[in-house]
């Protein structure tokens, strides 16, 4: 295979980066939407439980989506390294977006009896195994694809994806709640969301048709037949690596998520403030980080993954018990600026992930290791944080109980952090990393 030449490589690595924002701003979308909706759907599929007891069931279906995840992840991780990333995400994308169409389409209690949270569960789980496949082969396509100087850079796309698809769901619940009475909401209108997932499903698919492979990924079949078991090579050759991306993921994922998607529930079904209020907030949070996330990616190119995530880590240990304090002050607007200002940390976190994630393992089995790490973490982190966090608020009857949660997750990744060497401007090799030599001025040479 000829060498690219740089205009090449750059023309490549945005065509990747951008196909890994779009499906990925896509397939969350359609699992956060879910979230958002927890307080209304509380009452249409859990109808004998009331207050938070039926936010919690609502909750519990959230964390059954992400159980499956690790299941998604070994499965479309093991198709990834044998068959390329370009075909399983845009098998990915597709099983998603069914998911979530359906659902749309499911009766309530009030007309199926218990059939009708039993379907939300199994159409969650299979929203879940979907969403396993998306980070893995997202991140490895993104980062793949970069020069080996731009990798957090471009690798942040897949961040951006995230913050847009959550947003997205954010302001469509947000427009929803705000056109329609609190009638029409329970009644039609939570379906809207769920809905357009069919249109946004023809646009990923679309777009990912028109995108080619990981370069390394085709240069490593060249060289050599895909791994056979990529699975089994994952755990006998990488266990270190697998575990750092689930401390890490666990870490990242706790700490965001408090400072996100549960804010919703912890400001509108906790703290009291109006619905519609608390979803705008969650719009403005997770739109914030789109300024944030590239700049740190480029960041960690400059100075490292290990001191970015570090920063990210800290920030929530410091910030985390006075932002909570605020919010619960009575006032919308200083909940505002306190959700904004937690938020912080956590974009410098999505900047640096998912490029550290694909650097801990080599080629032949990166889909495979990120999408299992990654997964696991996902389940004791993003899949039951607002359950937790529900659960100690109601069990303690302390407000700020999520916060000391979040120090906790951040001084996991810190600890994590601590035990790994510094991989920026590594070359992606398939066999294994090696690193690339730096330059006088304390930058890297390049590859």
């Amino acid at each position: 295979m000829p060498t690219p030449t740089l205009t090449d490589q750059d023309r490549v690595a945005r065509r990747a980066a951008l196909a890994a924002a779009v499906g990925t701003a896509i397939e969350y979308y359609d699992f956060a939407i879910y979230g958002y909706l927890a307080v209304v759907l509380a009452p249409l599929f859990f109808p004998g439980q009331d207050g938070l007891l039926g936010v919690l069931s609502t909750l519990g279906v959230v964390s059954s989506g992400f159980i499956a995840r690790p299941l998604g992840g070994l499965f479309f991780g093991r198709l990834g390294d044998r068959r390329g990333r370009k075909a399983v995400l845009m098998a990915t994308v597709t099983l998603m977006g069914a998911a979530t169409t359906l659902t749309g389409l499911l009766p309530t209690f009030a007309s199926a009896g218990m059939a009708a949270p039993i379907l939300l569960t199994l159409l969650r789980i299979v929203q879940g195994f979907s969403a396993g496949g998306e980070i893995g082969g997202a991140a490895s396509l993104s980062t793949e694809s970069a020069p080996a100087l731009r990798r957090g850079f471009f690798g942040s796309a897949t961040s951006i994806g995230i913050s847009l698809g959550l947003a997205a769901a954010a302001a469509t619940v947000g427009t929803l709640s705000a056109v329609t009475s609190t009638a029409q909401l329970s009644e039609w209108g939570w379906r809207v969301p769920f809905l357009i997932a069919a249109p946004l499903l023809v646009v990923a698919v679309l777009y990912r048709m028109r995108v080619e492979d990981s370069p390394l990924f085709l240069r490593m079949v060249e060289e050599a037949a895909p791994p056979k078991a990529p699975v089994t090579e994952v755990f006998r050759d990488h266990k270190a690596g697998v575990l750092r991306v689930v401390g890490i993921a666990y870490s990242t994922m706790t700490t965001g998520g408090l400072a996100s998607v549960y804010l919703l529930v912890h400001l509108s079904a906790v703290l009291k403030y109006p619905l519609t209020g608390a979803l705008w907030l969650i719009v403005l949070i997770v739109l914030m980080p789109l300024a944030i996330i590239p700049w740190s990616g480029s960041l960690s190119d400059r100075f490292g993954r290990r001191r970015v995530l570090t920063a990210g880590m800290a920030g929530f240990v410091v910030l985390s018990v006075p932002c909570f304090w605020v919010m619960q002050q009575g006032s919308l607007a200083l909940a505002v600026v306190a959700a904004l200002i937690l938020n912080i940390p956590f974009s410098v976190q999505q900047g640096v992930v998912y490029a550290q994630y694909s650097e801990l393992f080599p080629t032949r089995v990166r889909y495979t290791g990120v999408s299992l790490g990654f997964n696991i973490g996902g389940v004791v982190g993003t899949g039951i944080v607002s359950l937790v966090a529900t659960w100690l608020v109601t069990a303690t009857g302390i407000t700020l109980a999520p916060a000391f949660y979040a120090i906790f997750a951040a001084l996991v990744g810190l600890a994590v952090i601590a035990t790994m060497r510094e991989t920026s401007g590594s070359a992606l090799r398939e066999r294994e990393i090696s690193e690339v030599p730096r330059s006088a001025d304390g930058g890297y040479t390049a590859v």
